[in-house]
């Protein structure tokens, strides 16, 4: 499994906040603000459906306190991770 991702015994994926805030950056032709990054993060999609990368909506508030934590573990849905080694983006 590649470094930027893990998988806990209970089947969970984690990916550091880094790179998910580096994808974003990516798919947005900037750096995203609070605002951008969890409107971003919460409305994923692939094959019709919306989902929250990381299982729940996120606020703004901690989308700001995700971007100062850029080497922490966080865990992301199973479609999220898929998206995110698939794609390439």
């Amino acid at each position: 499994m590649p470094e930027r991702a893990a998988s806990n015994s209970d089947g969970s994926n984690k990916m550091m906040l880094g790179f998910i805030v580096r994808r974003c950056a990516t798919d947005l032709g900037h750096q995203p603000t609070a605002e951008e990054f969890a409107r971003w993060a919460n409305a994923q999609r692939r094959n019709g459906k919306i989902y929250c990368l990381f299982g729940k909506e996120i606020s703004p508030s901690v989308a700001k306190l995700m971007f100062s934590q850029p080497g922490r573990l966080v865990t992301v849905s199973p479609e999220g991770l898929e998206r995110m080694w698939k794609t390439g983006r």
